[in-house]
Formats: C-alpha cells, sequence, structure tokens
C-alpha cells in the first residue's frame, strides 16, 4: 500500500501541478489505499474460517474414498492383507503430520512483539522500506523488530512475517513458519501417495489380481470388477493438480528456507541489491547463515535426518526479535 502511495506520488510530480495540489493528491491517495487495506483485511477475515472448512473438507473427502474404494479396490486384492496394512500405515502417518502441522499452523500465535517493547538505544523512531533495522509501527504506534512486519489482516506487527495464508486463516510467521513449510510437504507427499496408489494396478497387472484373489480367501469380495465411479475420478484429478500447484509452492519455499529469507523479504532484498548495484555498494542478505544452518533453524534439526520429520511442539529457538550477525555494514539499513 504505502509503495503504491508513493508511485503515485512520483508520477503526480512529473504533472508538475501546484504543491497545495499535490498534497491534496497525496494525502486523497493514501486514504484511499488505506480504506481498500482495510476493506480486504476485513473481508479476508470474514472468509479465513471458510477456507479452513473448504480445506478440512477436501481433506476428509480424499481420507473418506481412500478408505472405502481406493484401499480395498487398488490396493487389498493386488498386494494382500499385509500389503494393504503397509500402506494403510504410511498412509495414516502422513495425514497425522499434515494435520498435526497444520493446526498447529492455524492455531498458534505467528508470533507478536510484545506490547511494552522498547526501541533499542542509538535508534530514532521511523519508516522504512528494509526490515534489517528497528523501525517504528505507525498503525500500532510501536516500535518494530528486524523482520518485522505490519499485517492488515490482524491488524497486528507480526515477527518474521512471511505472508497471511487463508487457507490457515492465519499469518505466517516466526513461530509457526516451521509447522507451514511442514505442512506443505506433508501435503506434498500425500498427493503423490494418492496417486501412487491408485498406480498400483497398473504396475503389479490384472495376473497378479487372480494370485491375490485365491491367496487371501475371504478378502476377494473386495476386489471389485466395477470401476471406480466419478468421485474417485474426480479425488485423482484433485490429487494431480493439487501436486502440480504445490510442487512450485514447496519449491519455492524451500529455496526462501535455504536462502534465509522470507516472503516479504524476497522483495525487499531484490530492491535493496538493486539500489546497492546503482550505488557501486556491496550488499549481502545479513539473515543467510549458510544454507545448513538457515535449514536448521527452522527444522530444528540436521536436514540429513529423520529427526525434523516428526510431530513437535518445540517451534523455535529464540525471540524473533534479535538476530545473530546483524550488523549495520549489511545492505542499505543506514542508508
Amino acid at each position: 500500500a504505502a509503495r503504491l502511495v508513493r508511485a503515485c506520488s512520483r508520477i503526480a510530480r512529473t504533472c508538475s501541478p501546484s504543491q497545495s495540489v499535490l498534497r491534496n493528491l497525496e494525502r486523497w491517495l493514501f486514504n484511499t489505499v488505506m480504506f481498500l487495506d482495510k476493506c480486504v483485511g476485513t473481508f479476508m477475515r470474514i472468509v479465513g474460517p471458510l477456507f479452513v472448512l473448504v480445506l478440512l473438507g477436501l481433506i476428509g473427502f480424499n481420507v473418506y474414498m481412500y478408505l472405502t474404494v481406493m484401499l480395498p479396490v487398488y490396493v487389498l486384492p493386488y498386494t494382500g492383507l499385509a500389503g494393504a496394512l503397509a500402506n494403510l500405515a504410511l498412509g495414516l502417518w502422513i495425514l497425522l503430520n499434515l494435520l498435526f502441522n497444520y493446526l498447529r499452523c492455524a492455531y498458534i500465535s505467528p508470533g507478536w512483539p510484545p506490547k511494552d517493547t522498547p526501541m533499542p538505544e542509538g535508534y530514532q523512531p521511523r519508516d522504512g522500506r528494509s526490515d534489517h533495522i528497528w523501525r517504528w509501527c505507525s498503525r500500532c504506534r510501536a516500535p518494530k523488530p528486524p523482520r518485522s512486519h505490519h499485517c492488515s489482516v490482524c491488524r497486528r506487527c507480526v515477527l518474521k512475517m512471511d505472508h497471511h495464508c487463508p487457507w490457515v486463516n492465519n499469518c505466517v510467521g516466526y513461530n509457526n513458519y516451521r509447522h507451514f513449510l511442514l505442512f506443505i510437504l506433508y501435503l506434498l507427499v500425500g498427493c503423490i501417495f494418492i496417486l501412487g496408489t491408485a498406480m498400483i494396478p497398473r504396475l503389479l497387472g490384472p495376473e497378479m489380481l487372480t494370485r491375490r484373489r485365491t491367496r487371501i480367501g475371504f478378502f476377494s469380495f473386495s476386489a471389485l470388477p466395477a470401476r471406480p465411479g466419478s468421485a474417485a475420478f474426480f479425488q485423482l484429478i484433485l490429487a494431480f493438480s493439487a501436486l502440480l500447484a504445490l510442487s512450485f509452492f514447496a519449491l519455492w519455499h524451500i529455496y526462501l528456507t535455504c536462502t534465509g529469507q522470507t516472503t516479504l523479504e524476497f522483495y525487499i532484498n531484490a530492491a535493496d541489491r538493486r539500489d546497492a548495484r546503482r550505488l557501486g555498494l556491496p550488499w549481502s542478505n545479513p539473515f543467510h547463515r549458510g544454507v545448513r544452518e538457515n535449514i536448521e533453524d527452522i527444522l530444528l534439526a540436521h536436514p540429513c535426518g529423520l529427526k525434523w520429520a516428526l510431530p513437535r511442539l518445540k517451534t523455535v529457538n529464540g525471540d524473533g526479535m534479535h538476530w545473530e550477525g546483524l550488523a549495520s555494514t549489511h545492505g542499505l539499513a543506514n542508508v
């Protein structure tokens, strides 16, 4: 919103109107953008719970179709009881982690700066584009720590804010980014699991179906000769579409995690990098500590191990306001 106001102001100045006209135009633009921003925030707060219900409904639909169609039709007749139990155990493990991380991401605080947070000594209250420094939030009327941004939907400043996600009806920030990332990854794995399970009949072939029918005895009634209905077809189309969309989204957040950035910081850093190049100054991301260290900061475990994939209540190390290695020599923070 602030960028839009500044851009419109620059355009207006090129027309060389009087100073009073410029001030009135800037005031009108600012009020208009703030009004639209407030309307969007109010709308998102109203429809946010609907997005949560839709997502939980889609997950419930896929679970129901898996238990009533995919498991008895695609898995049991071709792999036998042992194979079906193994497939069921894997599916339940994915579902458990998916729901755990989703509910944690949706219902824990993303991290708010304490209301009585003092401005550190030596810093003057100021607004600005760079989020590498302490700033002043004109809406909260309070200091804004580095990497914090004001969310117009939550109407609060959020520590290390990435974005406001309507699907979780919550901001994704310092406290819940780990759960958000794992939710996206497990949702992606769940889509692959659904599509992979549907491929079992094609991979094993009809000859395996005949042998398994005679081997499992009274379970042979589950080998239905009829094809799955339109609901199962819709499930596969849904899983394939979600897989395509989530693949790009997951790769994007993996890239951000590896480079020590958030979605908002990516665009801010890109602008700072261009400004530094134009001024002939060196620039580096002060929060980039190395790929492995960046991943460990988010997952709280070594990326090559499996500990990070387990459900954990612990979310972060630190307070989200003070960052190691943050110095005035990085970027354009003090320019």
